[in-house]
């Protein structure tokens, strides 16, 4: 039997693949497990190994939701009335465009938790992505990108006009959706995730390549670009039911802080990971100028020529490969990527916390699967 040794996964692909081992495997389970989908063994390189691993795992964790979410995959671009062709090639293209369908995934699982099937079952779903989905548009448009998940976006082809309106034009079918529901709660909850999320934006803008931000402030940004959609999504299950205030809280607080952990353990591989695992170039977040906790956890850790050093770079506000590894080097030599996963594991212990106060029920498990898979970031 090999050793675990023999294997040679570098630190992060060690942290992604141990999280990605389903919960009771015995010992001989995990050994072959990792038999299958080890990266780089002794007699060869098979970088896509981790990644197919983790497409397996990811799909199998959606397999409950399966049938729900291919039914809301052939109404997606249906709900969403247009009369113009510019806007129908583009909401083709968007939503042929990929990507595992979290939000809804997350919403159609906490739903099955509490027995709803009713009218708004796969409307609400839609509007969870919907919002999601508006946003990227517009974010490709302010940073100027050309690739989402390896194909070209919606502006590259279509220009920024059209991803634009095209984004308008699906907010503004996801607020009719919900102003259907006559929940005003609904419509409140992600109306209030709309807005947040613009202002996550622009706080993130504001602190492009700003070598002094806080760790309370990044932790508002992620609050408000990822986790209040996917709590809003967990949240408005409990609505549409009819679930207590309590209920509502702990699917809130249960999504917020899988959103939470999701994002900053994004941001550890950004430096430890491989783009396969990412779904993105490493190190592309500090070519964008974005400052993101393993940078901000240097704060205190740098001596003083280093400091100067990285507050030289930023102060910049161009920065260029090479500057980039430099920096990478002194998140790998203080282990701040290792302490950001710290904090994800902080946020997870609240999901899970707030999972458990619902009964022990096949549902629960479901939706405690997914969201350990969803702490390393599939997207």
């Amino acid at each position: 039997m090999k050793s675990a040794a023999s294997y040679q996964f570098g630190p992060a692909e060690a942290i992604y693949i141990l999280a990605l081992i389903p919960t009771g495997c015995t010992s001989a389970e995990i050994q072959a497990l990792l038999s299958s989908t080890s990266p780089r063994t002794s007699s060869g390189s098979d970088p896509g190994a981790s990644t197919d691993l983790a497409k397996a795992l990811i799909e199998d964790a959606l397999a409950p939701v399966a049938a729900e979410l291919k039914e809301l995959n052939g109404k997606l671009a249906g709900f969403i009335p247009t009369e113009s062709d510019s806007s129908k090639r583009t909401l083709a293209h968007v939503f042929d465009g990929g990507g595992k369908r979290i939000r809804p995934a997350l919403y159609f699982m906490c739903c099955n938790l509490l027995s709803y099937r009713g009218e708004h079952f796969h409307a609400i779903a839609a509007v969870s992505e919907y919002v999601h989905t508006a946003s990227l548009l517009h974010d490709d448009v302010v940073d100027n990108s050309t690739l989402r998940r390896g194909k070209p976006t919606a502006n590259s082809i279509y220009g920024d006009e059209t991803s634009v309106l095209v984004g308008d034009l699906i907010y503004s079918t996801a607020s009719e959706m919900m102003a259907a529901t006559g929940n005003m709660e609904i419509v409140r909850t992600f109306a209030r995730a709309i807005r947040l999320m613009s202002e996550g934006e622009l706080m993130q803008l504001e602190n492009l390549f700003n070598a002094r931000m806080s760790e309370k402030a990044y932790l508002r940004i992620l609050e408000c670009k990822t986790a209040i959609l996917i709590a809003a999504a967990c949240k408005s299950a409990g609505l549409l039911s009819g679930a207590t205030q309590e209920v509502c809280t702990l699917l809130e607080t249960f999504g917020h802080s899988v959103g939470m952990a999701f994002q900053l353990i994004d941001d550890a591989l950004d430096y430890t990971g491989a783009a396969e695992i990412i779904g993105k170039a490493t190190h592309s977040d500090l070519l964008e100028g974005k400052v993101t906790m393993p940078l901000i956890l240097l704060d205190g850790k740098l001596d003083p020529t280093q400091r100067a050093r990285y507050d030289a770079i930023l102060a910049k506000e161009s920065i260029t490969r090479s500057e980039v590894l430099e920096v990478a080097r002194w998140v790998e030599s203080y282990g701040t990527a290792e302490t950001t996963v710290e904090r994800a594991e902080g946020y997870t212990r609240q999901a899970m916390a707030a999972l458990y106060a619902f009964p022990k029920s096949r549902e629960r498990d479901v939706l405690e699967n997914l969201a350990n898979k969803l702490l390393f970031r599939f997207t």
